[in-house]
């Protein structure tokens, strides 16, 4: 019997050190893999894929089930000697040349210096590449780079290598082209690019395009210029942030980014990509509530409606892991969540066409909480077995009042009540509005129901009112072998991280005794059992996955911590975001643990992650806050910061904002004239034109 294949290792998506540089435009997704080592994977590999066609790596359209990423890199030959890009002495980063995002790669070979550009055009189905190739010795070299193209050979079955236009194309269930802008001979995988004789102290440049689905005619018809041209106006619209702290400015860039490379124009959405291959309409409202604070309306637009046609039912029900659910095991956050993302767009860009297009909806999502299954009204609350983070009954969930589930329909209730009114339905809009207020009361002073105990939120309570802290799974060892709920003799439940969210979005006083304990008791969850930091989603015992830190997890507790004036754990939790593997290239995968896999589908990086952080800066720091009648702007100058300057998008208007740290007493302005600062928030009309925002606080 012969030797087992083994799998390349760039199968693996979260091998140590181990980045991924996310370029896209919502029809192309791109990724430029960086890592430190050989066995972990290749360096500068791409990763190329449909972003309407979800895909693990091994089903990227680059990977080789041999080779892996190997032939998706650019070389160098000089002097007739070959160079590849290698970890150690090659730079990777971002770029924003005009706005665009572009991942640069410089690497030394023979004493040149090689820079390569990437980037995506905004509307077209295209990664172009530059490689410029510096002499940086003392006499002449010959230069050539050469580039192949390896499809994934389970989706390309025919090639065609064109002499004469020398083109290359993969063909199957897709279609690959790449060819340069310049002068090249066509082998039978790979271009040689002619770069030529470089003097001593200059450079050569040469174009590669890789296409998907679109003809090298159509890209040349259209030509790079316009291309660049439709792009950079693209960027320029788009939220700007902008500190004296780089590492906060790249924060927010590549999110900004990152979204529009992972939602499709149609709006679908991998919730991890390369690890889910599914929707989650909670995923998907978050993101929807990111892009729309990033500048980017039309892809919370097209999230919003994918997921109002698509993704939820006549009777108001919403898919989580793209399959509805029975109630009893239904995500009940979801539907306050996709309330909250449709009324941000609106309050936002002033469009009240969704509302209108999928009012039937909407009510039914609205009702849908409302049901017997799941709300006693006499309290308002609402309950079934499966909580926040998807544990059930299997896991030892009893049915229950989950605190996330209150939260977010507390919230979804309010602002459908505010839409009906908008509407003029003042029926919904009077039961929209009683069912959140007494559903806020109880959730906050129930004597028997609330989800206060002992001073702090906690996050769930039993349909007997009792606190549940534990959970007990009918068969432990039904759980993947080695993770804690399958070893622990005991697994607690608390705390959790959910259990800030009446904090980060403004439901409790942030300052509050009932906010400070809350917070006090998630430091549990930093550096449980890992030392790399980070907050656990929850308590690792209860986890039916590997222990390990949680990015969007450790982003809740960042906007909390935020909210309640503890800059001290803010600057930790974004140090840790930055320093972390993905930090550099501004992809987070969604965890970082040991997984077994299987049984458990291998790590991908998380959308979401990206949301939480352009609402940490946008929401949180800027405090910018539209709401239907008023702008309000209640910003928060974080510690060591001095100045922050941005300009955003408010009912079609460009809102430029400059915030300085206050000496003395508080001031703004608008467009030069003076405004009364009241209780820290400035209130204005929303804008009927562009204005210009100055804050001393």
């Amino acid at each position: 019997m012969g030797q087992e294949q083994k799998l390349h290792h760039d199968y693996q998506s979260n091998n140590p050190g181990t980045e991924y540089f996310l370029l896209g435009n919502g029809i192309i997704l791109a990724a430029l893999q960086t890592s430190p080592k050989p066995e972990y994977g290749t360096h500068c590999g791409l990763l190329l894929m449909s972003a309407e066609h979800f895909a693990r790596k091994i089903s990227t359209y680059l990977y080789h089930p041999e080779r892996g990423l190997q032939n998706s890199r650019v070389s160098a030959l000089i002097d007739g000697k070959g160079y590849s890009p290698d970890y150690t002495s090659s730079t990777v980063r971002w770029e924003y040349p005009s706005g665009v995002p572009t991942v640069v790669i410089e690497w030394e070979a023979a004493g040149c210096l090689i820079r390569e550009e990437l980037f995506c055009p905004i509307n077209d189905s295209a990664l172009i590449r530059t490689v410029t190739i510096q002499n940086k010795r003392a006499s002449q070299v010959k230069a050539t780079a050469n580039v192949l193209l390896y499809p994934n050979l389970m989706f390309f079955d025919e090639y065609h290598v064109d002499r004469v236009r020398m083109t290359l194309t993969a063909a199957g269930y897709q279609t690959l082209q790449l060819f340069t802008l310049g002068e090249a001979t066509a082998g039978d995988r790979h271009l040689s690019i002619r770069v030529g004789d470089i003097p001593a102290g200059e450079h050569r440049t040469a174009t590669i395009v890789l296409t998907l689905n679109q003809s090298r005619e159509e890209f040349e018809k259209k030509g790079v210029e316009v291309m660049r041209n439709e792009t950079e106006e693209y960027w320029r619209s788009q939220t700007i942030f902008k500190t004296a702290d780089a590492g906060l400015n790249h924060l927010f860039d590549a999110s900004k980014s990152g979204i529009r490379a992972a939602v499709a124009r149609s709006g679908k959405m991998d919730a991890g990509i390369w690890q889910y291959n599914f929707e989650w309409v909670r995923d998907s409202s978050m993101v929807a509530v990111g892009a729309t604070l990033a500048g980017q309306a039309s892809i919370a637009e097209s999230l919003i409606r994918r997921m109002l046609t698509y993704s939820v039912d006549d009777e108001g029900r919403a898919i989580d892991a793209s399959r509805h659910r029975p109630p009893e095991t239904i995500e009940l956050d979801q539907n306050g969540e996709l309330i909250y993302a449709l009324w941000t767009h609106w309050v936002w860009t002033g469009d009240d066409s969704l509302i209108k297009e999928y009012w039937s909806k909407i009510k039914a999502v609205a009702n849908y909480v409302l049901k017997p299954v799941f709300m006693d009204p006499t309290i308002g609350l609402v309950k079934n077995s499966r909580e926040y983070w998807e544990r059930d009954a299997a896991f030892g969930v009893k049915e229950g009042y989950e605190l996330a589930y209150q939260v977010w329909n507390i919230i979804g209730l309010e602002l459908a009540s505010q839409m009906a009114t908008h509407l003029g339905e003042p029926a919904n809009a009077r039961t929209w509005e009683s069912v959140s207020r007494l559903m806020k009361q109880s959730f906050l002073d129930h004597p028997r129901f609330s989800l206060v105990d002992g001073g702090r939120f906690i996050k769930r309570r039993l349909a007997n009112g009792e606190v549940q802290r534990t959970f007990e799974p009918p068969n432990r060892k039904a759980m993947p072998p080695g993770v804690p709920l399958n070893v622990e003799s005991i697994s607690y439940c608390e705390p959790d991280t959910s259990s800030v969210m009446p904090i980060m979005l403004g439901l409790v006083d942030p300052k509050s005794p009932l906010a400070a304990k809350t917070l006090e008791a998630m430091e549990l969850l930093w550096n449980q059992r890992w030392t790399m930091g980070g907050y656990g989603r929850y308590h690792l015992t209860s986890e039916p996955d590997s222990p390990g830190p949680w990015p969007f997890a450790t982003m809740f507790l960042a906007r909390s911590y935020l909210e309640a004036g503890n800059d001290e754990k803010v600057w930790r939790a974004l140090r840790w975001m930055l320093g972390i593997t993905g930090g550099k290239a501004g992809a987070w995968l969604e965890c970082y643990v040991d997984r077994p896999v299987p049984p458990l589908p291998p790590v991908g990086v998380v959308v979401w992650t990206w949301a939480e952080i352009v609402t940490f800066f946008v929401h949180h720091v800027l405090g910018v806050r539209p709401n239907p009648r008023n702008l309000v702007l209640r910003p928060r100058m974080l510690a060591g910061l001095d100045t922050v300057n941005a300009k955003l998008v408010v009912h079609g208007h460009e809102v430029g904002l400059h915030l300085q740290r206050a000496v003395g007493k508080h001031t703004a302005s608008v467009d030069g004239m003076k405004m009364q600062i009241v209780d820290g928030s400035l209130t204005l009309p929303l804008p009927k034109k562009n204005i210009a925002i100055e804050m001393s606080i």
